[in-house]
């Protein structure tokens, strides 16, 4: 599945249901939201354009809501209360997909400007695991509103993934690469099994779960849908080049390791020097990619008691251990007999 690594809310507004959704979680606590949006530094108005919020009007509002309940997981609550729907054309195109898969292939494709400083990595392992990634762009999430907004956007993923597709709570493993908060039953008894200190913040599931149909879905609200996702894709002048995730699609672990750079070049139908130069004016080189795809395995394949770190390490396409231990390092910070002594002990 593919990858869009680049958010930029700044295009637009942030949409009013998400600054009314907030607001109103205030009210349940006492907290008046023209009050609320004082303290926030936001002058209150009437009119349509009362909750319409910049980036930085939104990222003030949700430091003055975190300052004023602080001691419930605020982002997780709004994650649970968001519908589908607030995300506009893509709601509307989600909700009439014929199945989750394609519900999540089209979070993907548009995620470049609905995700709000939030890379989304969606990849299925050998396994049968689909997995959710979410990090958080520092130049557009602050450190100090980061748990709130990977909560909140987990939280609302796995509200969505239950609601259309029927799934029930304990097929899903939650991770958070996050100290492990004060609220962490409330965040439980919302999410289900949920891990903290984890190397990364991400959503696991059966993937077979989401192959069935889905209960509204419609051809032609879809393609309707679809059009005005793209429509607002042209009015905002945003047409990422997808070559890095075409690579990242045909960087699939076989029983001979991971295809060369020649080799998908080829089933690209491109040379080799067309893709360098191709993947080089995007960003991550071919090594980046291979990386990448290497961490993802290993996460995988160390979840599997039967498989020993070496072997592993000759799976990814390391000759010796020692240089997957040291990459591994890199990516989470501990070995992988250590990764694999928390997570068992987690």
């Amino acid at each position: 599945m593919r990858r869009f690594d680049q958010g930029t809310p700044a295009a637009h507004a942030v949409p009013t249901l998400f600054t009314r959704s907030y607001l109103a979680l205030a009210a349940e606590h006492g907290h008046a939201p023209p009050d609320v949006l004082r303290q926030a530094g936001i002058t209150p108005t009437d009119g349509p354009a009362a909750y319409e919020l910049s980036m930085d009007e939104y990222l003030r509002l949700l430091d003055t809501i975190a300052k004023l309940l602080g001691h419930i997981s605020i982002g997780t609550e709004m994650g649970w209360r968001i519908p589908p729907t607030a995300l506009g054309p893509l709601g509307a195109a989600v909700l009439s997909c014929a199945t989750g898969h394609d519900a999540l292939a089209l979070c993907q494709r548009f995620w470049h400007f609905y995700g709000m400083g939030i890379t989304l990595d969606i990849t299925t392992t050998a396994d049968d695991v689909c997995m959710l990634e979410f990090q958080t762009l520092p130049a557009l999430v602050p450190a100090t509103h980061r748990h709130m907004v990977l909560e909140a956007v987990i939280a609302g993923f796995v509200r969505g993934i239950t609601g259309l597709q029927r799934i029930a709570r304990e097929h899903f493993t939650i991770w958070f690469d996050l100290a492990q908060p004060a609220y962490a039953a409330q965040v439980r008894q919302r999410l289900g099994d949920v891990h903290w200190g984890m190397p990364t913040n991400c959503i696991r599931l059966p993937a077979h779960l989401l192959d069935k149909p889905l209960p509204q879905a419609s051809p032609l609200a879809l393609q309707d849908a679809v059009s005005q996702c793209e429509q607002t894709e042209r009015l905002l002048g945003q047409r990422p080049d997808e070559i890095a995730d075409r690579v990242k699609r045909e960087l699939v672990l076989g029983d001979h390791g991971y295809p060369s750079l020649e080799a998908v070049a080829e089933r690209l139908n491109m040379s080799t020097r067309t893709l360098r130069r191709r993947l080089q004016d995007q960003g991550p080189g071919f090594m980046d990619l291979l990386h990448a795809a290497r961490r993802r395995d290993a996460l995988s394949l160390l979840t599997r008691p039967a498989l020993e770190v070496a072997q592993i390490a000759q799976m990814l396409g390391y000759a010796d251990p020692a240089n997957f231990t040291r990459a591994f390092r890199q990516w989470t910070g501990l070995t992988p007999s250590a990764w694999r002594t928390s997570r068992h002990k987690g």
